[in-house]
Order: C-alpha cells, then structure tokens, then sequence
C-alpha cells in the first residue's frame, strides 16, 4: 500500500520530483568531480529513467509523449486530420445515436419517486399472456400483498367528447394513489388525492395533461374549477400535471379521471364490479425495500391460488403474475429485442464502412512516412516502439472521432425532438453509460482501422495491397447490404401503394358503438345492432353493413393464434363475422360457400391457410381446430390485420348471439366515404344518448400501416446512401494515392504511345476484384439476413431480385464514378514533366 501511495504521489507532483532529482544527481557529479571518480558516475539519463521507474508509472509518462507526439502530427496533417475525424463523426455518430435512444428507452428512469423499486404486473401463463386485470382481482391483490408496499393502476378508455368539440380527447382512469405513488406534481391546481377522489360518491374531477393544457385551454392557469363536459357528463378541472412529470408504460393521455367514476362516465359499464366484462385494468406496485422480486412473485402467485377459489372460471390454468422492472421508459419484450438487432446491425454497417474507410486512407497515408519511420528505426526504435506510436495516434484520431460523434448526436436528436410532440422530461443528454460506450467504440474503432495499418507500418511492408484491397471490400460489402435492404423496402412501399392489398378499404367505414363496455346483454345488442343497420343502409350512397368483432385497421388491438405448422410457427388471425362480411370487404369466395344465418362450428379459411394445413388435398370439408368446426368455405388472402407479415393466414367464424355487444359494424359506400361519419355518428347517439361510437375511414387505417414502412424504408435508405458516401470518399482517396505512387509508371506508358483507356484501365484494375468481390459478398450477407424482413416486406420476397439488382448496380455505378473523378489525373500526366521531377 505504501508503493501505492508512493507512486501516485509521484503522479501528481512529477515536476517537483525530477528537478529535485536532477539538482541532486548534479550535487553528486560535482563530488565525484572533485575526488577525481566522475567517469564512475554513470549515465545521467539512464540513472534519470531508472529513478522514474522506481518511483511511478513509466507507461504514463510515455501515453503522453505518445499523445503529444500525435496531436503534432496531426497538427502538421490538417487536411487528413479532418478528413479522418470527419469520417468518424458519421460512422459512430449514428452508433451513438443508437445506443442513446436505447439507453433512454431500456436503461434509464422515469422521473419519478424511487424509480427502481417501481414493478408492473401482468397476468400469464403457459399459454395466454396479457397485461390487463380484472378489476376486482386488482382490489384482491391490493388488499391481501405484504411484499408490496402498494398497488395501482390504470385503465384505458375510448376517446370521449369533450363539450361540442368534434375532435375526441383520450382518456385515462387512473386510481386515485396514481400521481401520488409516481410523485407527480401539480403544475396549477391539485392532482388526485386518495383521502378525497377514491369514492363513486366523490364529486367528478379532471386532471389536465400539461400539453393538452396548453393546446386545448392556452395554458390558461384560470381553467382551475372550470366545470367541463365529457360525453355530456359534467366535471370539475382540479389540476394540470407538471410537464416534467411522467406516466407509465408510454401513457400520455389528455385526461385524467378516477378509477372509481368510471360508471359515471361511461354509462351502464361493469368493468369495475363484474369480473368477466372485456377489458381490465394495468396493475403496478411498488416492492417493500428488501423484498426482492422472487418473493413478491411467490406471494402473488400464492394469492392467485387463492383467487381461484373465489373465482375458479376467471382464473386460468396456471396462472402466475409476471413481474417486470416498471420504472424505465419501456419494458423490453422479445419481439423489442428483434427489432433492436437488426437496427444494431444496420447502424453497424455504418461503423463498418466508416473504420474501412480510413483504415484505407491510412494505409495510403503511411507511404508518404516511410522516411520517417526508417529514421527512427535507425536510431535504435524497435518494432514494438513504432507501433505502439502509431496505434496511439489512432487511438487519439478515434477519441476525437467519438466525442465529435456523441456532440452530432446530442444535437440532432435535440433537433428531431424540437420537431414532435416530447414530453419536457424526456432528456438525450449523454450519461455515464453513453460516455462508457462512447470510450468503448472508440477503442474499438482504433483496432478496426489502426491496427492493420501499424503492424503493416511497423514491419515496413506499407506498400502491400493486399490490407487495402480487403479494406476497399469491407466498405463495399456493408455499404450492398445497406443499398439492397433499402431497395427491398422501397419495392415493399411501391408494391403495398399499386398493388391490390386483397380486400376492398378505399370506400369503407368501421363503426364501433362499444355496446360491451356499457352493459349491454346479447339480447339488447342484438336488437340495438339491428336498429342500426337498417338506419345505416338508409344513408344515401351506402351500399352494404357488415358485422366483425375484431376491429379493422382501425386501432393497435390485434388477436391471433401462434400454430406450429410443418415445424413452423404460423401466426393464424381469427374474426367472426355475419354474411355480409366478404361482400362489403370485396374479399372472395375462392371455392364452396358462405356462412348461412345462424350457423354453427362452420369456418371459412384463407387460402393460404388451407395449403398450409391441408397441402395437396382438399380443404373444403376438413376439420379445423379443438372444436373440429367443418370447413365451409375458402377465401381469398386478405392479412388485413397483419398487412405486413407475409406468413399471415387467416380463419373466419360464424358470428353468434354472444358476439353481439363486441361486434363493430363495416358500411360500405358507393362513393367517396368521406361526408358520411357525422351522420353515423348523429345516429348511433340517437338511437342511444349513452353511447360515443368510435368512427373511422379504414382508408386513414392503411394510410398509417403504410407510413410506417414509408419511414423505414426511408431510414434504411439515408443509412445506405451514408455508407455509399463514406465509401465513395474512401475510394477516392486510394485511387488518388495509387495514381499519384504510378507516377512514373503512367508517364513511361504515355511516353511509349499507351492509350488513355489502357492507361486508365491498369490504374483501376487493382480495385476491380475487391469491388466486386465486396459486391458478392454483400449480396450473399443480405440474403442470409433478410430472412427477418420479410415481416415488414409487405408480399415481396427477401430474395427479391429487383431490389438486389438494383442495390448491386447503384453501388456499382457509385463506386466506378468515385473511381473514375481522380483516375482522370492519370490521363492528364505530361510524361516529360513527371519523369524530369522523377
């Protein structure tokens, strides 16, 4: 311990120590001087670096002499300098981005009280997983835990109306502990308060979120006690919550109501006193410090057991509460993971390309320091000296390049976030674990395009191509597999944008009356549902009603059933449906017959499913399912819930009199859709003064199906063409320096009478090979992975061979014009000058 402390001592006060050193070694030659022994002394220096050692770290001190020795020559090299830290800036810029954005999603907390004991709660089992409650087992849990110090939750809502405005407000019922648990605070006004809004009895109150606040009312600070109207229910604004203030689970509605009025908003609703109403609540707790998870999950999964006496036909099979971590951003889910990975993998190729890059200009670059470096060789450096300064001043090139690229990130994810709705919490601001991998990929950086090039240095075989043709490869492989990924995605787009989805959607309009969450039996909605039809098919220009109990594009809710079929696991989309379903959809009928009124265990299968199940035979007449329901009919593919998984398959059902209060309605026009919502709406409240129908054009549905891939595909496309750029400055610069190293060779050809052609033809044919090569490899790379496109692909294949051809040929074509720009020097070579200055 005490060489320790004796060695950082030295650190830190060096200076003093060496001219303490020095004035001591010169008192002694002085001595030795006058006893006549000073040629017994010794080597000043030698005794000078042996003291250092002795009292410090060595390898520090020559990490600085390394370092300044670098920043010198870079200082000397500005052009290179900016050139190589420009590159990088992008290359890890994006990386840095990446992280970032996971960073803030995965890794950090909410802004709220004592984020890391914070859980979410979610009922599964071997085979169901979902993440809403009944109400009243919420209530059991929270009456009966000892491992949580408390339970709360939220539930979600339709959007209602808010006085005459036309546009709804989303809505949230929240329980009364909510903000107090998270520690929100009241930027005007009070929030919930547990003593006095958990009660039916309570007067209505609103809280306000702070952007709707300031959308909506101005941010006027008056609108405290304002009594306001939600489907034409009364209530009192108490509040607005703080912009810095955050939700749950990504939750920002603009409204939010107690838990306990949930009945008084939303008439003739049983989601809080009957166990088996659709929907449910999202619970949330809070452990008890020293509780670890283990244990509350055993108490939870002891408490569900209990439950299950109480209520034996809501409990399921083996179910168990999952908990999850509940104070970051978002919970990681596998499927998140998947899509991490491959945005991971595309902003790889970017590194990639950037490190190949300038490893290449590199390597060029250590021609021009052969002088240099045999210098010092001379001298007496050895091998591992001259690397060890050669991968410093990498490593000082790609330090600069990192914190350059973190300072590009930081704004421009400032600037993407200025220009969209952000809560004011939300913050990309670089913490330790940003800065650690900022360290980290620097490093990494330094070994992807130093290391090659100091050993090569070292060992004085610069002048070896065969490291830049490989570097020269690298760029062009990742920067195809970028190019052929965007071309897939933009052939997805164009295709999804002229090719018929296999449904009708242009003319229809969904209609959800949300029968089920007002109470209504099967008796009464079938009789409401009836009522409107006939008032529906009355409207000029509507040609036909249809029945689906699960909503068509229309909101994020989707159903499906994972088979395994022939080894592969098939995502099967089930609806139920009346008779006019195919009809008003302009979905066909392939083979046999529709569904007849009242029929029962009848399917109609896709075609796609049907030559999954059944291949080489006949589907009509099997069996499908545990309930061996006949097959009827086979129609036409549609995947109108899963428009972008091409391994969709679909199977449709009879509707029965239980479906009825889930069931929205499908109306067809003969015309343009667009003036109709406000006389269905005017009718379904008519009918029933309780009832605020959700009204959408599925049209805006495929609309936003679409974007998304838009988005990605526009994505992919600026990561490809940044690749392409990086690549095309890299080989600029090789070819550049191979031109100016044949100097002599080139003006010899010409003085002999070489075409220009010939002549430019042996310039460029070293980068052929590696260029082509680069191609091929790319190609075979993107087809090993697009496998996980074909999701998102829309009916184009992973292997689709306009989108690899065209990838290929744009990098082609890209990579001989960035050749072709400098290669033109060599056709302007005046043999008489060039070999007079040889």
């Amino acid at each position: 311990m005490g060489e320790l402390f004796r060695r950082l001592r030295y650190l830190l006060f060096h200076r003093r120590f060496d001219r303490e050193l020095e004035n001591e070694m010169e008192f002694h030659r002085e001595m030795a001087a006058r006893q006549g022994r000073d040629r017994d002394f010794g080597n000043t220096l030698r005794l000078r670096e042996q003291s250092r050692e002795a009292w410090g770290w060595t390898w520090i001190d020559r990490l600085f002499q390394d370092l300044r020795y670098a920043a010198r020559i870079l200082w000397r090299s500005p052009g290179f300098a900016f050139t190589a830290i420009g590159v990088l800036t992008i290359g890890i810029g994006v990386c840095v981005t990446g992280f970032t954005m996971l960073n803030f999603l995965v890794f950090s907390f909410l802004p709220v009280r004592d984020p890391a004991s914070l859980v979410r709660l979610q009922r599964r089992s071997p085979e169901i997983n979902t993440a809403e409650t009944p109400y009243q087992s919420f209530l059991f849990y929270q009456a009966h835990t000892k491992t949580l110090s408390a339970m709360f939750a939220t539930m979600g809502s339709p959007a209602m109306e808010l006085d005459d405005d036309l546009k709804p407000v989303s809505i949230d019922f929240v329980t009364a502990n909510y903000f107090t648990e998270l520690g929100g605070t009241a930027e005007t006004g009070r929030l919930l308060d547990p003593h006095r809004d958990d009660s039916a009895a309570a007067a209505p109150v609103v809280v306000l979120n702070y952007m709707f606040w300031q959308q909506r009312f101005g941010g006027d600070p008056s609108v405290i006690g304002r009594v306001i109207r939600l489907n034409k229910k009364p209530a009192t604004i108490i509040g607005v919550i703080s912009a810095f203030s955050a939700n749950l689970d990504g939750n920002d509605a603009n409204v939010y109501l107690p838990m306990k009025q949930q009945p008084y908003f939303v008439a003739g609703s049983t989601a809080l006193t009957d166990v088996f109403s659709p929907g449910g609540v999202r619970m949330w707790g809070r452990l008890v410090p020293g509780v670890t998870v283990k244990a509350s999950a055993e108490e939870l999964l002891a408490l569900t057991n209990d439950l299950r006496k109480l209520y034996p036909k809501l409990i399921w099979d083996k179910e168990y509460i999952h908990i999850d971590p509940g104070g970051h951003p978002t919970i990681l889910q596998p499927e998140m993971l998947r899509a991490f990975a491959l945005i991971a993998a595309l902003l790889s190729l970017i590194f990639i390309v950037a490190c190949a890059n300038l490893g290449g200009l590199m390597m060029a670059r250590s021609v021009t320091r052969e002088h240099e470096i045999s210098i010092r060789i001379a001298i007496g450096a050895n091998r591992k000296r001259i690397f060890r300064q050669l991968f410093t001043e990498s490593l000082l090139l790609a330090l600069l390049g990192s914190f350059s690229g973190l300072t590009l990130s930081y704004m421009g994810l400032r600037i993407i976030s200025s220009m969209n709705p952000t809560p004011a919490w939300v913050s990309f601001a670089p913490d330790w674990r940003v800065l650690l991998f900022v360290v980290g990929i620097a490093v990494l950086a330094a070994l992807f395009f130093g290391l090659a090039p100091a050993l090569q240095i070292a060992r004085q075989r610069q002048r070896k191509t065969i490291v830049r043709q490989i570097l020269v490869g690298a760029q062009i492989a990742a920067s195809c597999v970028l190019l052929i990924v965007s071309g897939l995605l933009v052939h997805a787009v164009l295709h999804m944008m002229h090719t018929d989805p296999g449904f009708g959607y242009e003319q229809v309009i969904g209609v959800s009356p949300g029968l089920d969450s007002h109470g209504y039996t099967h008796q009464a909605a079938q009789s409401y549902i009836d009522t409107l039809r006939g008032r529906l098919l009355g409207l000029p220009g509507v040609r036909s009603v249809a029945l689906s109990k699960i909503s068509l594009l229309g909101n994020g809710y989707t159903a499906y059933m994972t088979e395994d079929i022939g080894g592969h696991a098939v995502n099967i989309y089930p609806n139920w449906v009346d008779t006019e379903f195919f009809k008003t959809m302009e979905i066909p009928l392939l083979r046999g017959r529709n569904f007849r009124p009242g029929e029962t265990h009848a399917v109609i299968v896709s075609d796609s499913l049907a030559r999954k199940l059944w291949p080489g035979q006949e589907a009509l007449g099997q069996k499908f399912g545990d309930q061996k329901d006949l097959v009827v009919g086979i129609a036409g593919n549609a995947r109108i819930k899963a428009l972008n998984d091409g391994d969709a398959v679909e199977v449709y059902w009879a509707m029965q009199p239980s479906d009825m209060a889930a069931m929205t309605l499908l109306v067809k026009t003969a015309g343009a859709p667009d003036e109709l919502p406000p006389m269905m709406k005017s009718i379904v409240e008519t009918l029933d003064p309780k009832l605020f129908p959700y009204i959408w054009l599925l049209k805006s549905g495929f609309r936003d199906y679409t974007k998304i891939l838009e988005n990605t595909a526009l994505g992919v496309s600026v990561l490809g063409m940044m690749a392409v750029l990086l690549a095309s400055v890299g080989i600029i610069g090789l070819v550049a320096y191979a031109v100016s190293q044949r100097t002599k060779e080139i003006a010899i050809r010409l003085a002999l009478g070489a075409r220009p052609m010939h002549v430019l033809s042996v310039v460029l044919r070293q980068f052929l090979i590696p260029v082509l090569a680069g191609a091929v490899v790319g190609a075979m790379i993107t087809a090993g992975v697009s496998q996980f496109l074909h999701k998102i692909l829309f009916g184009i294949s992973n292997l689709d061979p306009v989108g690899y051809a065209g990838g290929i040929l744009v990098l082609i074509a890209i990579a001989a014009a960035a050749a072709l720009l400098p290669a033109r020097r060599a056709l302007r070579v005046d043999p008489m000058s060039a070999l007079h200055e040889e």
